[in-house]
């Protein structure tokens, strides 16, 4: 699957993930500030924007991989990345996994923890 995704700016690349029931469009404020020193990508989550449901299960296990094929996909790799809410736990997660992220910025990810 590929995510909708709007890229703006030049230098190194930056991946921005938006939370529950947002889209790329929840980094409007800040993204052309942003852009103006980094490669700024603000990707549609599964089922949110313009980017279709999965096909199956929802979760942050299942989102974390489908932003894994898109960063193969589009061969990033080791970005760095800002999350917000859901998105926040899903850079989270995606850290965890190693060799996905570069830095990564959790934005408020609480309420999604497991102990």
């Amino acid at each position: 699957m590929d995510l909708h995704f709007v890229r703006r700016g030049t230098g190194r690349p930056l991946l921005l993930i938006h939370g529950i029931g947002g889209s790329w469009r929840s980094w409007n404020t800040i993204l052309d500030t942003l852009a103006a020193e980094r490669d700024v990508i603000a990707v549609d989550l599964p089922g949110h924007g313009e980017t279709p449901q999965l096909a199956g299960e929802n979760s942050i296990a299942t989102l974390a991989d489908a932003v894994t094929d898109f960063l193969i996909q589009h061969d990033l790799l080791g970005i760095d990345a800002v999350g917000s809410s859901m998105g926040a736990r899903l850079v989270l997660e995606l850290a965890r996994r190693g060799g996905v992220l570069g830095a990564v910025v959790s934005l408020d990810p609480g309420g999604f923890w497991q102990g």
